[in-house]
């Protein structure tokens, strides 16, 4: 009998192998609820408790009042908010794309074998991360 009539006669299910279709498997969710309470903690709820007290308006004298969304509409018709909401928007389309190319151009120089002064280059680029612990 050769190899090829040995795989042919196999059956394509084995009997020894049992998959459990039933039970989900919670292994990797208990590592990730570490990670997840933190994040709640320290981002979720700090956005949600800014998203609350925007809705007041705090005053020397009287206190805190309610307002409701009178803050977003005077937010919406500020034109700094606009003018900052475009300088923002500016900065982003143009250094992104500006540093994205820098950063690409330098890892492909840094890998490139046939760079002249790769060590020099691989030195200053990690000398600022170790030059603060020492």
């Amino acid at each position: 009998m050769s190899a090829t009539e040995v795989v042919a006669n196999m059956p394509l299910h084995s009997a020894t192998v049992r998959v459990n279709k039933h039970k989900a498997d919670w292994r990797g969710w208990k590592f990730m609820w570490p990670f997840a309470l933190v994040f709640v903690f320290v981002f979720v709820i700090p956005i949600l408790y800014a998203i609350y007290i925007s809705f007041f308006q705090k005053q020397m004298v009287g206190g805190t009042q309610f307002v409701g969304i009178s803050n977003y509409i005077r937010l919406f018709h500020d034109q700094q908010f606009w003018s900052s909401v475009g300088r923002v928007a500016l900065f982003t389309c143009v250094q992104v794309p500006i540093m994205l190319f820098l950063s690409a151009a330098m890892a492909l120089a840094l890998d490139s074998m046939k760079l002249h002064g790769a060590k020099f280059f691989r030195i200053s680029t990690f000398l600022p991360y170790a030059v603060p612990a020492v």
